[in-house]
């Protein structure tokens, strides 16, 4: 199908020829939620999938059926708010006072769903894309001489020397780029709370809400159909026979809006998550401040060939940056090849740290 089809280009936004793997769980997230927001896109223009977004019925001769159903999904159109006092044939749509009602909620957002999803995908995917452009590949050529298979002939001492060099030689190349991560990192959770209050915004200041009645399914239902009506009512302005204006009311019927709300509520879950998960990774990355807590948040760089107390004594030697670039190196590396690193490092009876900071070339 041609919907499917089209969703084919977005499998290269996991298709990296990178060395190295400077991403993390939050970075990760935030690029699938791009390539999901991406599809939902797709999927929600594809006339294939869910036939035409809106059905209009007019009952007047004046105005052709395709012309007043054109117009409704330019225009705004509008249902009623319900109350006690007043009857409904459907959600929203009873007798009113035509457009000018005070009970009347106007809805224009459906003909932006596509486009607004395309906008996010973008916002989701900033982060991760200045982090990778900031970064400039570094890490990825500092192991360009290191064997990504460390089951060679070569040593594995000195298939880390000339790295271990380089970093003895170049305290703190890394810290304006660890500067950088943590930006990134607060631009992911910077990210996910805007999107929350913009899609309130858009939907007229109910979206934030929804979630919390998930556990109220009655309530949670009448919210959705008020948020996202499935029939609507739509006026169109027309010259009468003696050329005056006359509105002419008809009841459209919104299909698309039964796929809509069930992508923004889950979208209210899944920002909701992300946010919790970007505010703890950014929680790690500022933690990576404080030299004593370092040992604690790089519980990762241990192993069998590495024990405890020689992290503790690495990281003790190293500034902030050197212990970013030291995670990133041990993901990369195998385990023989980073524990190889650290004892080439700590052959040094003390190593340079927190020197002033020298940007080096490679």
């Amino acid at each position: 199908m041609a919907a499917l089809g089209a969703l084919e280009p977005i499998k290269r936004f996991f298709q990296t020829k990178d060395r190295a793997d400077i991403s993390n769980t939050s970075f990760t997230l935030h690029k699938w939620t791009a390539v999901v927001l991406l599809s939902f896109s797709i999927l929600t223009t594809s006339s294939q999938m869910f036939g035409d977004p809106i059905h209009c019925h007019l009952d007047h001769d004046t105005i052709s059926q395709d012309v007043f159903k054109a117009f409704c999904w330019m225009s705004s159109t509008h249902t009623m708010a319900v109350d006690s006092n007043s009857s409904h044939l459907h959600s929203g749509v009873g007798q009113g006072l035509g457009r000018e009602d005070e009970r009347n909620i106007f809805h224009s957002y459906y003909q932006w769903v596509s486009l607004f999803l395309v906008l996010q995908a973008a916002a989701c995917y900033t982060p991760w894309g200045a982090w990778k452009r900031a970064e400039d590949g570094r890490v990825g050529r500092l192991l360009a001489r290191v064997s990504q298979d460390p089951l060679t002939e070569t040593p594995v001492e000195e298939q880390v020397a000339s790295l271990g060099a380089f970093l003895l030689s170049h305290p703190s190349w890394y810290s304006a780029s660890a500067f950088k991560l943590l930006l990134c990192q607060a631009a992911c959770l910077l990210n996910c709370l805007a999107q929350l209050l913009v899609m309130d915004l858009l939907f007229g200041g109910q979206f934030l809400s929804l979630g919390f009645l998930v556990q109220d399914f009655s309530t949670l239902s009448q919210s959705l159909l008020t948020v996202f009506p499935r029939v609507v009512i739509c006026t169109m302005e027309v010259f009468g026979p003696t050329g005056q204006h006359v509105n002419k009311s008809g009841i459209c019927v919104l299909p698309i809006n039964t796929v809509n709300e069930k992508i923004f509520l889950a979208l209210w879950f899944w920002f909701m998550f992300l946010a919790l998960v970007s505010l703890l990774q950014l929680i790690l990355e500022a933690g990576l401040l404080v030299p004593s807590l370092r040992p604690c948040l790089s519980s990762g760089l241990s192993s069998t060939l590495l024990p405890p107390r020689k992290v503790q004594a690495l990281l003790a030697r190293s500034s902030h940056g050197d212990t970013v670039l030291l995670q990133l190196l041990a993901t990369n590396c195998d385990y023989s090849q980073f524990s190889a690193l650290a004892r080439h490092l700590l052959k040094e009876p003390q190593m340079p740290q927190h020197n002033r900071l020298e940007e080096g070339t490679l």
